[in-house]
């Protein structure tokens, strides 16, 4: 069985009571989690307690949650919300009652990259560069696709946004990079996304077409 459908598997058992199950939940998301946490605040102690208090809640709703098909849309889900709040109450301590689009997503760093051989620091800088010209919801919509393996339904349903909106913030996101960075590199930058295509399980012939190809030719 692999780890996703384990992770599933354990939910289903925590669902029924089973707390070895919500224990195995627990670990088995928390990373993905925190990961994603932190790029929509960038205040560990925050993430850590909205994480914390998550995973209160659904032990507390367990029996409400037969119904969740996806747990992994659903933690996501849930975890965006409580952050945002938290962002919304400190904007509002300071005084700022300004209306947001709900975008928060800060800006990508050297971590969050594959780094393979083939790129020298100085592009890894350039690529960083370039990846945080993008809009906050297309780094956003780029990290859920990519590094988290979401369809474009999942991504959907975790931004509260149509899946029309979801392949335009990816395109937009692919031609701002390839105006940003030159042929053979963006060509290093298409292998790296695949290559994190490939771990998480995503589909990948979008791209196939409209940019590998596009880049070749």
């Amino acid at each position: 069985m692999d780890s996703k459908k384990a992770l599933k598997h354990a939910w289903e058992n925590f669902v029924g009571g089973d707390e070895a199950s919500f224990e195995t939940v627990y670990k088995g998301y928390y990373g993905s989690l925190f990961a994603y946490g932190i790029k929509l605040n960038n205040q560990s102690e925050i993430v850590k307690d909205c994480i914390h208090d998550l995973f209160k809640n659904i032990w507390e709703r367990r029996k409400e949650l037969e119904h969740i098909h996806s747990p992994n849309v659903y933690l996501f889900v849930s975890l965006r919300r409580k952050i945002l709040k938290r962002v919304k109450a400190e904007r509002e301590k300071r005084g700022d009652f300004s209306e947001t689009d709900g975008s928060v997503f800060t800006e990508f760093s050297k971590e969050d990259f594959i780094i393979r051989d083939e790129i020298r620091r100085e592009q890894r800088e350039q690529l960083e560069h370039a990846l945080n010209q993008l809009s906050n919801r297309q780094r956003e919509v780029i990290y859920l696709h990519f590094y988290n393996g979401m369809s474009y339904g999942e991504i959907e349903q975790i931004l509260s946004i149509n899946r029309q909106s979801v392949r335009n913030h990816v395109f937009g996101a692919m031609q701002t990079l390839r105006s940003l960075l030159d042929q053979h590199f963006m060509k290093l930058v298409i292998s790296l996304l695949l290559t994190l295509t490939f771990l998480n399980g995503s589909s990948f012939f979008f791209f196939l077409d409209r940019f590998i190809l596009p880049c070749i030719n």
